[in-house]
């Protein structure tokens, strides 16, 4: 929610140092870069100075089936992007024998000095040609577009919601990586795009509603029944946000769910026979089986479309009621200010409430959500046996 009213403003976050309402840990406030590997699945790591994978998510759902099959984080940029080539030759992504059926390009972007970056992308390409190599796929790997100064505040848009355009405008790359670090940490056991979307989302509200809570606590009794009609309008119209996010997105039962299991299933069933069509022989890659191999495309491309759909959908839905709680928000705020409640009189100790109440909000959510966490990685790992080629293995 993008406010009118930016309560906390970029003098605020560069006296403090960090984001607000965010587990942060300033020993690890050390240069970091971003690099993302992306085939299909798209995966996005961010290393600290070493070049040392200290945080890894999923791009899109199909990373997440890369994450949810090895352990990232404490290994070299190389030794990742290896792994990340291991899962996707185990699962199919990458195709072995005749490459010709496959995608077979892996793009890898980093932030920050383009001179640095293509020294670790000679480091890290020179190791995945063997591990290519290793497991007979041809696949060309290219060094992609530079991750811009504009392409991280896209990414601290999404994942800290609470910021406005303004504080997002003047945080330097360095602080942009730090906020998407920051948030990644929270989610890192989320292998689920809009679960974890949820999350961004839900941590907006909380830390809006300890705001005015606190800002409620600061006018006498006599004016708290005035506003209290306010805050139950702003309240409610949370309330029914959440609820609709869960219902078109989160819940097993939504049909953005049904449709993602469907999804998984034909990409699997895809990825299976393309696997097996690359391993025949030439003289046995006839035009039926061709044929067979792009209706099995198809159905994935439908499925994808499907998905996609109710997505959009959702989100329109969503955006809607985004502006029914920023409407009831600035009204909030407005009728303090009549009252003669100055909001930016308190911005240390709405801070520091909102630090407080952090770890009870992660709790939280983990309770409310924790049989949809355990699911989604679930769903990724019964993929993968169910394809035959289990993946890789805890500790990787």
């Amino acid at each position: 929610m993008k406010r009118t009213m930016a309560i906390f403003g970029a003098t605020v976050l560069a006296a403090t140092g960090a984001i607000t309402f965010t587990a942060c840990d300033t020993t690890e406030s050390s240069e970091k870069t971003v690099m993302n590997v992306s085939l299909n699945p798209e995966v996005e790591f961010v290393l600290d100075e070493n070049n040392t994978v200290i945080s890894a998510n999923a791009l899109n759902e199909e990373g997440n089936l890369i994450l949810s099959a090895g352990v990232f984080n404490g290994k070299s940029a190389d030794a990742a992007v290896d792994l990340f080539i291991e899962i996707s030759a185990e699962t199919g992504f990458l195709v072995s024998g005749n490459a010709t059926l496959g995608d077979n390009e892996i793009d890898i972007s980093f932030s920050g000095d383009q001179a640095a970056a293509e020294k670790l992308f000679n480091n890290v390409k020179e190791k995945a040609l063997s591990k290519l190599e290793e497991f007979g796929v041809k696949a060309e790997i290219k060094l992609d577009q530079a991750i811009s100064q504009e392409d991280l505040r896209a990414l601290v848009e999404a994942c800290a919601p609470y910021l406005s355009a303004e504080e997002i405008e003047n945080l330097e790359v360095k602080d942009l990586i730090d906020v998407i670090y920051e948030s990644r940490k929270e989610t890192k056991d989320f292998y689920s795009q809009e679960l974890k979307n949820a999350y961004y989302e839900a941590k907006e509200h909380a830390r809006d509603q300890v705001e005015l809570e606190y800002l409620k606590s600061q006018v006498s009794e006599a004016q708290a029944f005035l506003i209290e009609a306010a805050y139950k309008v702003y309240e409610d119209a949370v309330a029914t946000l959440e609820e609709q996010r869960y219902n078109l997105l989160v819940s097993e039962e939504s049909s953005y769910q049904k449709a993602l299991v469907e999804f998984r299933a034909a990409k699997a069933a895809f990825l299976q026979y393309r696997h097996e069509v690359a391993e025949m022989e030439q003289t046995e890659v006839t035009e039926a089986v061709l044929a067979l191999l792009d209706e099995y495309k198809a159905v994935v491309e439908a499925k994808e479309d499907l998905l996609e759909g109710y997505a959009k959908a959702a989100h329109e839905t969503l955006d809607a009621l985004k502006e029914t709680v920023k409407t009831a928000y600035d009204t909030f705020v407005s009728t303090l200010k009549s009252l003669g409640v100055k909001a930016d009189e308190h911005l240390n100790e709405v801070s520091n409430k909102q630090k407080e109440a952090h770890d009870k909000f992660f709790d939280e959510f983990e309770d409310k959500h924790g049989e949809h966490i355990n699911n989604s990685k679930q769903a990724w790992e019964d993929m993968r046996e169910g394809m035959g080629r289990p993946g890789g293995k805890e500790g990787k």
